[in-house]
Order: structure tokens, then sequence, then C-alpha cells
């Protein structure tokens, strides 16, 4: 464990590393927003406290950023744009609804602004369908709700839904294509701290000690592993909680699916630094692969429309691997259905570590 310790703390003493590990990516990300739609800012009031209005809420998160207001500041945060739609449930709503009595819900807007006119539009449309199950159901309360549910889920309520939430997983996938890019950039760390090492003797009176060369090897790639864990779980917390990126119920699986993909890039970053003679070098070559992994591998644009050879290569990048995995996890597939793809980046980690502790053995000899 010491070789652990010690890579652990000559990285986290580097300020020039620190940046490229934690705030490079954020700033590399950022290029994933570039062209997207501004979000809807939109606060709910709710006074109410029921089902029907916590599934009113729910549904807005897909279409909008929910933020809290007060209903005293209302005026002054549409003016500072905090928000740009305000929804007020007073107490009693759900029954009033249910009844048939109108009323019982109001909203706020900037009059000279129609940004928010889709979450408007799509207001009315949920009242609409709860007024028209409430004539089907005789006012009755539970049937309001088992069959407003059951209409929730399979009317055109949820066809909206839906395509809100496509939108949201096509920004958090082009978002995430550049964290894997980042990742792949940062990987050159790993190779140019063992060209560092082997450069200034450091491996070589390392090895004249009891250490064999696979677990000098072992422990320098568990320390950068431990590293990339640091830095998958600090971008995702900003991600999802600073900028309030989609990422469904999906989130804890595409963490562990990333961390399979930083064993990639630490082996990656290991595979350079056997066929480089020097940092220069190691950097130049890691500079001329990256670009072309995170291309084919479509993690700067989608294949979808890409010619049949290009998505033939594809297949042979762990980048496109890691994407496809990201694409079936916000789709709402469990990460027990991605055997294939996590058995394919296990695959190209190891031959990526064997390249670069094969030609490593000859140094220990």
């Amino acid at each position: 464990m010491t070789i652990f310790v010690n890579t652990l703390k000559r990285i986290f003493r580097n300020k020039v590393q620190i940046f490229f590990i934690l705030l490079f990516p954020l700033a590399f990300m950022s290029l994933g927003f570039i062209g997207q739609e501004q979000t809807v800012k939109v606060a709910v009031i709710d006074h109410d406290h029921t089902k029907f209005t916590a599934d009113l809420v729910r549904n807005l998160k897909t279409k909008a950023e929910i933020r809290d207001v007060k209903e005293e500041n209302i005026s002054n945060d549409l003016k500072t744009l905090k928000v740009d739609y305000v929804v007020v449930i007073k107490k009693g709503f759900t029954d009033d609804l249910i009844q048939g009595k109108e009323g019982g819900i109001t909203s706020y807007s900037v009059k000279e602004s129609n940004f928010s006119n889709p979450v408007s539009a799509f207001l009315a449309q949920w009242l609409n369908h709860a007024q028209m199950v409430v004539e089907a159901t005789q006012h009755n309360p539970d049937s309001f709700y088992t069959e407003f549910t059951n209409y929730d889920q399979h009317g055109a309520i949820q066809l909206d839904h839906k395509l809100a939430v496509n939108e949201g997983a096509e920004r958090t996938r082009s978002v995430l294509g550049y964290l894997i890019i980042s990742m792949l950039y940062t990987s050159l760390i790993v190779g140019l701290f063992i060209i560092f090492n082997k450069n200034n003797h450091t491996l070589y009176r390392t090895l004249t000690a009891p250490v064999k060369i696979k677990t000098y090897m072992l422990q320098i790639v568990s320390s950068f592993l431990f590293v990339s864990f640091i830095q998958i779980s600090f971008v995702l917390l900003i991600l999802k909680y600073v900028y309030k990126l989609y990422l469904g119920s999906a989130g804890f699986s595409i963490f562990v699916l990333l961390l399979l993909f930083s064993l990639v890039t630490v082996s990656f970053g290991v595979a350079i630094s056997s066929f480089s003679k020097n940092l220069i070098q190691a950097c130049l070559i890691g500079i001329c692969l990256v670009a072309p992994l995170a291309m084919l591998g479509g993690a700067y644009f989608p294949l979808e429309f890409a010619p049949d050879i290009i998505k033939t290569l594809s297949n042979f990048t762990p980048v496109s691997w890691v994407i496809t995995g990201i694409e079936k996890l916000l789709q709402g597939k469990s990460l027990f259905a991605l055997g294939k793809e996590v058995l394919v980046l296990i695959v190209f980690s190891l031959i990526f570590f064997l390249l670069g502790t094969f030609r490593k053995a000859d140094i220990a000899n």
C-alpha cells in the first residue's frame, strides 16, 4: 500500500493535476450545453398537498426546472428572473375539481415574455384532461384517482412526459459524452506519471526492493482508479445539483458505468506509457489517439446518421460501448441489462493493461 499512498500524495500535491482532474472536465463539458434550449424555471406553491397536485409537480419536473419561492416574493422573483412561471394551488383545489367546481389554481408570469408558454399550455392540457376524467367517473374521488392515473400513463399526458424526458436524455447524453472525452484526456496523466518515474529512476529504485512489477503497476492503477472515483463523484454531483442535469432514475447506474470506464481510461494511460520514450512523445501519442477514439465512438455527436463503415469501426472503440450503455440507462434499462457493454469494457481494460505491463516486464528483468 506504500506505493498507492505515495502516488496519491504526489497527485494531489500538484495543483495543475488537480485542475485537470476536477475542473477541466467541468469546463470541457460546458460544450455539451451549447445549442441546448434554456430550461424554463417554474415554482409551484402547493397549499393542497394531495396525490393529484403532487403528480402535477412530478410531471412539471419533466418540462421545467422546479424552484422554491415564497408567495409574498412572487412579483420580485419574476422581475429578477429567478423564476419564469409560478403556479399557486389553493387548499381544497382537488376536492373542488372532483366536485366540478372551477378555479383554485392561479398562474403568474412575465407578460412581455412568451418563454413560459409551453408550460402554460401543458397546465391547461393537464386540467382539461382532469376535468374529462371527473365527468367520466361521475365525481367519485376514488374512481377519479384510479382512472386519472391510468389516463396519465396511457393517454396524451404521458406522451408529453416522454417527449420531455427524451429532450432531457439527449442533453444528458451530449454532456456525458464530453465528460467521457475529458476522462480520456486526463488518463494521459497516468502515462506521464509512469514515464516520469522511469526517467528519474524512481521505478528502478522501487524494483530493487522486494516489489514485483505487477505489484507496482497494480498499486499505481489502483491509486488512479481512486482518483477517478473522486473525479466522477465530484462531476456528477455538480451536474445533478448545480446544473440540474436530467439523470432520471439512472443516476447511480451511470455512476457505476463511468467507474467501469475509468478502468479503461487508466489502463489506456498505462498502455501509452509503454509506447512512449519521453513525456512529449506520450502527450502527442495520447492526443492523436483520443480525438479519433472520441469521434468514432460517438462522444462528440450521435452516429445515428453516420455511414455504415463508421458505425462498424465504432464497435472497436471503448467509447462507443460506454455511450451505448449510457443511452440504454437513460431509456430506463437497468445496469444488469448491459451485460454486453460491461463485458466489452472489461476486455478493453485488460487489453490496454496487458499492453502497458508487457513491455515493463523487460525493465523488471
